[in-house]
């Protein structure tokens, strides 16, 4: 039975490659047209006519080469082509990077089920599981697929790890709990007592106004349980600008609380911008250099933290990290103690310390050796 549309020719091509797998005129093709060039059809609103365009009047043969033309004005000085095409293939590139790997809620959703299923049938003895990262804080689309889970067993790890060690060697244990839109975190209290230092980080409601973001800011910077303020801006490099928010003002209420103010060292993020730094000295403020890592690889990411804290002139002893280790954990201690005395009086002033909500439980990895240019040194903190 012949189907309309489908002549000889075609349903010969149609068999073939069913058969085989290729076929002489896609040989031909595949010979003329670089491989690269039809990995340009990836890029969004880049039609096929255009792509080849690009590649027989521009030479073009990869994604990379079609960066470089655009970026150095290569496409929009070229006839035919032209500065909307130009413009059109940036912001392409910028949102085919940033949705490498991204799915939908939905097809997330399937896999972090199926995810929790087999995590329940290897580990039986877990509490509690619940999904964390893009999924939990609704990103419409989902790059990582995070689960948190709770067993008794694993809270003791650190804990043993330093015994082992007898003090020639320690673990502390950090957590990065969300900032809400109303400035109190993501975490209710006991689970907030259980962690050596909280990093307090705005993740979503980026759209709030000036004043609103910056008195949410104050007030996550107020709380007791704070010991790191994470990425003060929110910006994402060649991403996003950033939230608005009253830098100075944030800047100084970290100096009057004892807060340090992180160098996110994620090439993507290098927040607080450097140009920031010297004032925050000026105010009071100490820094912790942090590289925001997701795997074991990330921690190497210090470097680019190191290289912007040099930049803004941030020495040795205004860095929390670069202090000793009886130095960085006599200043944790003094942050916990801090809570008891302080929590009451934190509620009574219209706080929410904690929430109890479920949330992500994504450690926060921060480097406790000294950076290679520091010099020795003490430095002050501040009382609240």
């Amino acid at each position: 039975m012949g189907i309309p549309g489908i002549g000889e020719a075609i349903a010969d091509i149609i068999t073939r490659l069913h058969r085989t797998g290729t076929h002489p005129s896609l040989e031909r093709m595949r010979s003329e047209i670089p491989e690269g060039v039809l990995e340009m059809l990836s890029v969004p609103g880049l039609r096929p006519d255009k792509v080849l365009k690009l590649h027989k009047q521009l030479g073009v043969t990869s994604l990379e080469e079609l960066q470089v033309a655009a970026r150095q004005d290569r496409i929009k000085n070229t006839k035919g082509l032209g500065p909307a095409l130009q413009r059109k293939v940036l912001q392409g590139l910028e949102i085919r990077t940033a949705a490498l790997g991204a799915r939908h809620m939905h097809r997330a959703a399937e896999l972090i089920a199926a995810a929790e299923k087999n995590l329940r049938r290897a580990l039986p003895g877990l509490k509690r599981i619940v999904p964390a990262g893009d999924f939990r804080r609704g990103c419409e689309l989902v790059c990582d697929l995070s689960l948190v889970a709770e067993e008794t067993r694993l809270q003791r790890g650190p804990e043993l790890v330093n015994a082992a060690f007898d003090g020639s060697f320690r673990l502390f244990k950090g957590i990065e709990s969300d900032i809400l839109p109303d400035g109190s975190l993501d975490y209710p209290d006991d689970v907030l007592r259980q962690f050596d230092f909280i990093v307090a980080s705005i993740h979503g409601q980026f759209r709030m106004d000036r004043e609103a973001q910056t008195d949410r800011l104050l007030r996550a910077v107020a709380n007791p349980f704070v010991s790191i303020l994470g990425h003060m801006t929110g910006r994402q490099l060649l991403r996003r600008a950033g939230y608005d928010g009253d830098v100075e003002k944030v800047l100084k209420a970290c100096a009057d609380h004892g807060i340090a103010v992180e160098i996110n060292a994620n090439p993507w993020r290098l927040d607080l911008d450097w140009r920031w730094h010297q004032r925050g000295l000026e105010l009071g403020c100490i820094f912790s250099i942090n590289p925001d890592a997701h795997s074991i690889a990330e921690l190497d990411l210090m470097r680019w933290g190191l290289a912007m804290a040099r930049k803004g002139g941030v020495s040795a002893d205004r860095v929390l990290n670069a202090r000793k280790l009886r130095d960085f954990s006599d200043w944790l201690e003094d942050r916990r103690g801090r809570i008891a005395p302080t929590r009451a009086g934190w509620r009574a002033a219209g706080h929410s310390v904690g929430r109890g909500r479920p949330s992500r439980l994504r450690a926060r990895k921060i480097s406790a050796t000294r950076p290679p240019h520091a010099k020795r040194g003490r430095y002050r903190i501040r009382s609240a």
